[in-house]
């Protein structure tokens, strides 16, 4: 049968049954509390991991005969949606998809759809837990956002106001004034902070040495990199791994 064929006779069955996908604007509402960083919506509309049903009665489409690889696939489709939306609300870029990517490789070993469905609320926590932490943002200048956007793109290199001033074609003085003003934070201590975070989130989502990302982020040196990083933190970036890693991905599979 051809595809048209087949589309055809599948929402003639649909129609017949009285089937319908879930509407457009509650499913979007739904992963759109995940990308607020809402904690409390989220968890009232977590799935039960016994509920496999669930994705049988056609709600959220049928996308495989098969119990699991159905459900493995809404996993998937979610994992995408939801990475994308909390880009756009302003998660790191790598974090976010390096989470999607780990989250569906887990899911990819698990053999029971209530497992699945179990790790499913575990992402969907750790997304809206990542946004939570997110700071809010604040109207700021061109000038000020235009730093900030570059601090971002060039943080795992050894910036300093004066470099970022000069990629901006600005007067360092001007530039470190007008940002200190707005943000509260020294241009110096913003491109710490940033790399500090970016440092703690390669901590917990990768097997990379302290040494490495030490050098990956343009520390001067691991030492240095650890004092600043305890300073910050309260922690070790060993002592901040171990916290941290195993509540997300190192754990056994349930």
């Amino acid at each position: 049968m051809s595809i048209s064929k087949e589309l055809n006779a599948r929402l003639l069955e649909s129609a017949e049954e009285q089937r319908v996908h879930v509407e457009y604007r509650s499913e979007y509402g739904y992963y759109g509390a995940v990308a607020e960083g809402d904690m409390e919506a989220v968890k009232k509309v977590l799935v039960r991991p016994d509920n496999v049903s669930l994705y049988e009665n056609g709600e959220y489409g049928i996308l495989s005969k098969d119990r699991l690889r159905n459900i493995r696939y809404h996993f998937v489709v979610a994992a995408a949606l939801i990475t994308r939306l909390c880009v756009e609300k302003g998660l790191e870029r790598e974090l976010a998809y390096t989470m999607s990517d780990l989250y569906i490789e887990k899911m990819d070993r698990l053999q029971t759809a209530e497992k699945v469905l179990s790790l499913y609320n575990d992402m969907l926590l750790a997304f809206t837990g990542k946004m939570a932490d997110l700071p809010k943002r604040e109207v700021y200048s061109i000038h000020a956002v235009k730093a900030i956007n570059y601090i971002c793109r060039h943080r795992t290199e050894r910036i300093t106001a004066a470099s970022v001033s000069e990629a901006l074609g600005l007067n360092r003085s001007y530039l470190s004034t007008l940002f200190k003003k707005e943000t509260g934070m020294s241009i110096s201590g913003y491109i710490r902070t940033e790399k500090l975070k970016a440092a703690a989130n390669m901590l917990v989502f990768s097997d990379c040495s302290c040494a490495d990302i030490a050098e990956y982020f343009g520390f001067a040196s691991q030492s240095h990199f650890i004092r600043l990083f305890r300073e910050e933190t309260g922690l070790t970036p060993a002592e901040y791994r171990k916290k941290n890693s195993r509540s997300l991905f190192f754990r056994d599979a349930r």
